[in-house]
């Protein structure tokens, strides 16, 4: 079974842009982890990496666990941003993607 769902989020800034660290988990419990990099040319904040996320969920058929965590790096240290959790499930309700691949925190 294919990991699918998003269980955690890390956000690290540098370097111009932002580094998504993806934890994707699947119903069977295999985990998988995707490193992706925000491309410059969208951004370098936070809200531009979270639409980034939410279109490369939706063309993966991925969603979002019902305890999606969320943390961004800062001064070398991981902080909660249940802020940048609630941006992204709303970006892929705003994509039509209410499902979230069939595991979401509104399913």
């Amino acid at each position: 079974m294919r990991a699918d769902r998003l269980e955690q989020l890390f956000v690290k800034r540098g370097g111009g842009s932002v580094e998504l660290l993806l934890v994707l988990e699947s119903e069977a419990g295999a985990r998988e982890r995707v490193t992706l990099r925000v491309p410059p040319a969208l951004g370098a904040d936070e809200r531009a990496a979270v639409a980034f996320l939410a279109r490369w969920l939706a063309e993966r058929g991925a969603g979002l666990a019902r305890r999606l965590r969320v943390r961004r790096e800062r001064g070398g240290a991981l902080e909660e941003a249940p802020e940048l959790g609630r941006q992204l499930e709303a970006a892929l309700r705003e994509r039509g993607d209410d499902a979230g691949g069939g595991a979401g925190p509104w399913a």
